[in-house]
Parts: structure tokens; sequence; C-alpha cells
């Protein structure tokens, strides 16, 4: 007896070795638990230790609280020289309560409790009676797939006889069998493997809002812990936008702290790591990009022209006539504290580049500078811009000709109305 339970304990490992491994205990389910082993007796019972036989069957309200009955049969013989019949048959029966610590592993560790008692069976010799006892032990569960595990229990018996306190103990092995338990996510879906079937916005739309989510749908519900700012990331080239993230069954949204710029193309990126609830991983690196509204356009609209005529010759001090052509210009911003003005100075084509270059500058400084000083315009009105000569009004077929047509109307400063 003892070759068969070796061969029955040799077979259970071996299938556990080949058997690929799922996890775990499920509330909700009724057990079937045929199993094997071995028994001992206290040596006050004069009995031999014997294979053991049995079958438990039980209910698990939840994942971690279960209730099983068991029976269970060990043909042994008792050593007392008084029995002309040495067999015995003992009968175990009992109601246990388990406890498991990790019911969502592969591999699952309980302990369990309970009342039970034996029942002895003697042809001759030997009187026949029952006990009853407390039992007590630990136990594992390997599961080799959703509804079944490899089960080894260590249990002791305790009992009262003749006011002396007595123990047995038996040694099991066996199959844990769940009925009506649910399908495990992981066989349903591993074959699927998450991927994202649509954005918001589309890659490549232009015209994009600054204010608003950017999302992504995969084709499954995924797992959130692992979709993050570090996994969902969108960028506005280099430079990463701060947002928080939030994960909703199928649907990954990222929520800018800020509004996004006008007129610049952002990336968004969801990362390899995020993964399903079955832990399967996105196979790659999903990226889409997306332009906002464009800048609105700043349309320059000329407001006046200071020729040459109203600087010096060859300066950039004004004239009196250009003073009071700035005078009226002053009254008439006043009249429009709205408006701002660029003041563009320009050169003719006579004289080096430099100097024709630093010439516009010096013009359009001045002018700045009379409006503020005299006119009383806050500075933040008005900004200046020098072009030199690269920007004539008229082409100079003869640059050294200063005092001709074209030079003239190249020497000039203009006041350019900032529209927006």
């Amino acid at each position: 007896m003892r070759r068969i339970l070796m061969v029955i304990q040799i077979g259970l490992f071996l299938l556990a070795l080949g058997t690929p491994v799922f996890a775990g205990n499920q509330g909700g389910t009724f057990t079937l638990d045929p199993f094997t082993g071995f028994y001992t007796f206290d040596s006050a019972q004069q009995l031999d230790a014997r294979s053991y036989y049995g079958l438990r069957a039980g209910y698990n309200f939840t994942k971690h609280l279960g209730f099983e009955a068991m029976f269970g049969y060990v043909p042994t013989e008792t050593n007392s020289l008084a029995n002309a019949d040495r067999d015995v048959s003992v009968y175990r029966y009992g109601l246990d309560a388990l406890y498991h610590f990790n019911p969502d592993s592969n591999l699952v560790l309980f302990v369990e409790a309970g009342l039970g008692a034996t029942q002895t069976d003697n042809p001759s010799g030997m009187s026949d009676h029952s006990r009853g006892m407390f039992d007590y032990g630990v136990g594992l569960k390997y599961f080799i797939a959703d509804t079944v595990a490899l089960r080894g229990d260590v249990k002791q018996a305790m009992f009262s006889d003749g006011g002396d306190y007595r123990t047995n103990t038996e040694y099991t092995v066996g199959l844990t069998f769940l009925l009506g338990a649910e399908k495990k996510a992981v066989a349903r879906t591993a074959s699927i493997v998450p991927e994202v079937i649509c954005t918001s916005p589309d890659s490549g739309v232009t015209g994009v809002a600054v204010k608003r989510n950017i999302t992504a749908t995969f084709n499954e519900e995924m797992a959130g812990s692992t979709i993050t700012p570090s996994t969902f990331t969108v960028k506005h080239g280099t430079t990463p936008v701060a947002g928080k993230v939030t994960v909703a069954g199928t649907m990954a949204t990222f929520n800018p702290e800020s509004d996004l710029e006008k007129g610049a193309t952002y990336t968004a990126t969801i990362a390899t790591g995020v993964k399903d609830l079955a832990g399967n991983a996105l196979a790659d690196s999903y990226i889409w990009s997306f332009t906002t509204v464009p800048v609105p356009k700043i349309v320059p609209a000329v407001l006046i022209t200071l020729e040459d005529s109203h600087f010096d010759f060859d300066s950039a001090a004004l004239t009196e006539n250009g003073k009071t052509i700035l005078n009226y210009n002053a009254k008439l911003l006043k009249e429009h504290p709205k408006m701002k003005i660029r003041i563009a100075g320009y050169a003719s084509a006579s004289g080096t580049k430099e100097y024709n270059q630093k010439l516009s500058e010096r013009r359009a400084t001045s002018v700045k500078n009379y409006l503020v000083q005299e006119g009383g315009i806050a500075q933040d009105r008005l900004s200046i811009i020098g072009y030199g000569d690269t920007r004539p009004a008229e082409y100079e077929p003869v640059p050294s000709d200063i005092y001709s047509e074209a030079a003239k109307a190249n020497m000039r400063v203009l006041f350019e109305v900032i529209v927006k």
C-alpha cells in the first residue's frame, strides 16, 4: 500500500511540473477533494499507522474563507495480542473551516480547524467505539488550472481518553476541484494583445483647441495602474506637458494642467509599458501628433511717414517740421489708448550697410524718445526696429546720388499700427 501511495505522490508532482500555472482560490464555489495519505494513531490506541483514503466536499464563501465536510477510511491493525482478529477499520468524519492567506496566487497557503470524530470497527476481539476530537492543521493548494489544484495537508487531532489528552496525525495529498468557478481573465484574454484603436484629437489634425483633453481608446479594458504620466505623455518638441492621467475602462485621458500654446505641434505617446487586465503589454509605443489653432496674424498698418526732410541732414535729430507731425500723432495716440505702434526706420542705399543700419535704428529711437518725453505716451505702447537699406521703397540706380527722388523715398521712418 505504501508503494501505491508513493506512486500517486510522484505522479502528482510530475503533473505539477508539466502543467501551466494559473491562479487561484475563488469565492462562491463548491469544492470536491479526493485524497490519499498516511494516518498515525496515538500509541495508547494500539493501532498501526496505515494508508488513509477519503473525500472532502465544501463551499468557499469568499476567496479567503471556506468550510468543508470530510470522510476518511483507514484500514489498519491492532498491535494488541488480546485480539484474535487484528484487522481494524477506522472511519474518520469531520467539519472544518479553512482560511486562505493568498487566494489570488497559484500557490495558496491555508490553515484549517474544526471538529471531527473517529469510529473503529473490529470483527472480533476489540470493542467498537466512537470518539470525538478537535483537529487543526496547515495546507497548500497549487493551482494547475483555473479549477484544479494539487493539495497537501498536515493535520493533528486532539481527543480525551480516560482524562488524558491523545493526538492522532494525518498527512494527505490530493486534488481540489472548484465547481461553479468563473474562468480567469488570463485564460480568456491570453490571445488578445492591447491596441490603441483611436485617439482624440486624431493624428495629423490641425486647428485643435488649446483648452482640451487628449484621449486614447484601446480595444479592451486596461489596467489603470500602468497608464500614468510616465507612460502617457504629451510633449511640445522635447518639452513635456504637465498634466494628470485618468483611466476609465478602455479610455485613457490626459488632462493638461494649463492651456496648450497656439500654433504649436504636440506629440502624444502611449508607451509599451501599459497593460491590460490580463497583464498583456502594448506591443509597440503608439505615437501621434496634432497642431493647435494658429496664432493670430499681426497686420501692420502705416499711420504716418516721417521723411528724410523731417530730420537734420545725415542725423537722427528731428526738425521742427518733424516735431509738429509727432505732436499731432501723440494727440491721436492719446485718443486711442489701446493702440500700439511699431516705429520702423529705413535708410537709402548710400553708405555702408553697417552705417545705414545704425542710422535707421537711431532715427526710430529718436522718434520713440520724443513721443515718450514730449508726447506723454507710455513706453510699453511703442516698439522700434531698424531695417537699414534692406527694404527700399524704390530702386536706386545710382546709390551715391543722395538727392535722387528714390533716395529721398527710402530715407524714412514709418509708424505702423499693430492690429491683432
